[in-house]
């Protein structure tokens, strides 16, 4: 009987094995194309080269992703919020870049926020807070993206793996026009940038978080999937019908507010110096939307905001209309994405009111030099933060 179990045994480990095998061999690949990649492996990667783009296909491990940057850098001046702040690059502190670290990501809201902040060890919090706000987080109608549960680097291989099996048997295509699929191996970042990228969808389109956490844009830019103008059109037809981030509301949520207060609670207690701001929208979707009269939580939560921010101590700004930092429609990738050179103008603004704070981070006389020399507002800074573009 032991003899007959043996070599049953003997058996299924010779039949499992070429399954094992394949299943390693995967697990390989997709951790050297940054895929399935320890996030602590691509955070020194990051860190070590300031042109390594980084976004996976599957899974979204951004909170821990940003985390852990926050962690390892320390940054003294933080920026956080939703994707609307992630054109804001390390090279607009021009005095000291690598003082700065974006911390924002897609779909955040006060949640993420807030959850991040927290969760930083007291020797990694920032001296100064740049905090843009997004006025859906007041809207209680508004759903918002639902997050995946945090997940291990070990579960993460898993879940890479499985979703990448099962793309390959439906027959998913990974290539686009113009794309050399050799690319996946030398992991080159299609940008032109001369760095590498991780993560299937770093190095197929040239879209992530750049080494000092901001985006690049690449779904707009380089594979070309999305196009500024239909895009403006498309988020001009939502706020319309009141539809995703552009849903009616008449009310402010209190206990979104009440949300903020602590996060600015907090700070104080901590001796972070708090910068806050609403973004831009396009002039002319700004326009039509203060005028439709479906979205009056909007115009009740400016000064509920600012109120908020003066009890603290705390700056705040209202650039909701893109007209207000001098931008065109033709400026955002949509309705409420302005471009590169669009935030750079809209942080010289906040750099001008705050001297004190930001002053020793950036110098406004080479960075309005920038702005004038500046010639696609799509591209100022290349993806090691020069301005060579």
């Amino acid at each position: 009987m032991p003899t007959h179990s043996s070599s049953l045994w003997r058996k299924l480990a010779l039949y499992l094995l070429p399954f094992a095998l394949i299943f390693m061999v995967l697990t390989g690949v997709m951790v050297y194309l940054g895929e399935a990649m320890p996030l602590a492996w691509v955070v020194q990667m990051q860190r070590n080269d300031d042109r390594v783009l980084f976004r996976p296909q599957y899974g979204n491990r951004d909170p821990d992703f940003k985390r852990l940057s926050v962690i390892l850098r320390r940054p003294a001046i933080l920026a956080i919020g939703s994707s609307r702040i992630l054109q804001f690059r390390a090279a607009f502190f021009n005095k000291n870049p690598d003082a700065f670290y974006n911390a924002a990501a897609p779909a955040w809201r006060l949640p993420q926020v807030t959850d991040l902040m927290y969760a930083l060890p007291s020797d990694a919090l920032p001296k100064v807070l740049i905090l843009a706000i997004d006025p859906p987080w007041f809207n209680e109608d508004y759903a918002g993206d639902v997050f995946p549960a945090p997940v291990s680097d070990f579960d993460n291989l898993w879940l890479v793996d499985r979703s990448l099996i099962q793309d390959l048997l439906k027959g998913r295509d990974f290539s686009r026009a113009g794309f050399d699929p050799s690319a996946y191996w030398s992991r080159t970042e299609p940008g032109g940038s001369g760095g590498i990228a991780l993560g299937l969808r770093a190095i197929r389109d040239g879209h992530g978080f750049r080494s000092d956490g901001s985006e690049q844009y690449g779904d707009f830019l380089i594979a070309k999937w999305l196009g500024q103008a239909g895009q403006r059109e498309s988020h001009l037809r939502m706020m319309q019908a009141g539809e995703s981030m552009y849903v009616y509301g008449e009310s402010v949520s209190e206990s979104a507010l009440a949300e903020l207060s602590g996060l600015l609670d907090y700070a104080a207690a901590h001796d972070i110096t708090v910068i806050g701001y609403l973004p831009s929208y396009t002039p002319t979707l700004w326009a039509e939307m203060v005028a439709g009269g479906n979205h009056t939580y909007i115009t009740a939560l400016t000064p509920r905001l600012q109120a908020l921010f003066d009890a603290h101590g705390f700056a705040f700004f209202d650039f909701s209309d893109g007209a207000s930092i001098n931008t065109r429609d033709d400026e955002f990738f949509d309705g409420w994405h302005a471009s590169e050179l669009s935030n750079l103008r809209l942080y010289i603004k906040m750099l001008e009111a705050q001297p004190t704070v930001l002053g020793a981070y950036s110098d406004a006389q080479a960075l309005y030099q920038i702005v004038a020399n500046a010639t696609d507002t799509w591209a100022v800074f290349g993806l090691g933060n020069d301005s060579s573009r």
